[in-house]
């Protein structure tokens, strides 16, 4: 894990001066040391997940989940300004060219794409590709569950990126990311098992050669927006599916958080605890 993000304040307790005309030196103490002002440091910790907000970090699938908490944690990053810092990707050269967009690697010369920056309009920038880059855009979420940012721009003679623990509620949307760190922190909620409680709104059966997939929804209840996709584990049985239509509310399931999924949060190898 990353260490954490400190700001560091800095309080001066200001002493009163012993009385005496302008210019006169302070009093001395009883020990007949002067008094001086000091200074005392003071830290203060980041709330990475403020109250009423998931933290993933603690989440345990014994814990029982919100479809809805899960949702807006899960897309938090959504429509937010980061900036990143990365190494251009390149299948070759010592160089390549920005154009409309720039894919970001956490070393150089790694083939492992960590995001996808997208540009308005071609930029025509020549940049090495053992150098460092920084670039700001806005997140936005695709059903790839690659990291995206659109709106993109250069953000030149910004300063190297320091360690820094993230979460979507405590970012600055100033301080240049390292792309490995970003990369972790957005999929922080990939392959957690969860237990998840939620509206029941539908089961859907799709029909493939590799065998039937079976897709049960859930939503929040009060919007009646879909927020969960579960896809199960094996059939429903006639009484299952019969207890979820009769009771839809907090029908409670089991699976691991694979990524999006028809613009929910996809969970696969499912089952029914409550039904």
């Amino acid at each position: 894990m990353s260490k954490p993000f400190l700001f560091v304040a800095v309080v001066v307790l200001a002493f009163p001066i012993a009385c005496g005309g302008a210019g006169e030196p302070a009093a001395e103490s009883d020990s007949g040391t002067q008094v001086t002002d000091e200074a005392e440091t003071v830290v203060e910790e980041v709330v990475l997940y403020p109250a009423g907000t998931l933290d993933p970090r603690l989440v345990t699938a014994d814990d029982l989940v919100a479809a809805g908490d899960l949702f807006e944690s899960f897309y938090a990053w959504n429509g937010q300004t980061v900036v990143l810092q990365g190494y251009p990707f390149s299948y070759y050269g010592d160089s390549t060219v920005i154009e409309d967009d720039l894919e970001l690697v956490a070393v150089a010369e790694d083939r492992e794409v960590l995001a996808a920056v997208a540009f308005a309009e071609p930029l025509n920038i020549t940049v090495p590709t053992g150098e460092a880059v920084t670039v700001s855009g806005t997140v936005e979420y695709s059903w790839t569950g690659e990291v995206e940012l659109v709106a993109g721009a250069v953000v030149p003679d910004a300063p190297s990126a320091v360690e820094m623990e993230l979460s979507p509620y405590a970012y600055d949307g100033v301080s240049p990311i390292a792309v490995q760190d970003f990369f972790e922190a957005f999929n922080v909620w990939i392959g957690k098992e969860v237990t998840v409680n939620g509206y029941y709104i539908s089961t859907t059966t799709s029909v493939l050669s590799s065998g039937d997939v079976v897709r049960i929804d859930l939503s929040d209840g009060a919007s009646g927006s879909k927020c969960v996709a579960c896809e199960m584990g094996e059939e429903i049985s006639q009484p299952s599916g019969t207890a979820m239509l009769e009771n839809r509310d907090n029908t409670q399931i089991r699976g691991t958080i694979t990524g999006e999924s028809f613009n929910m949060v996809g969970l696969e190898g499912c089952e029914l605890v409550n039904r």
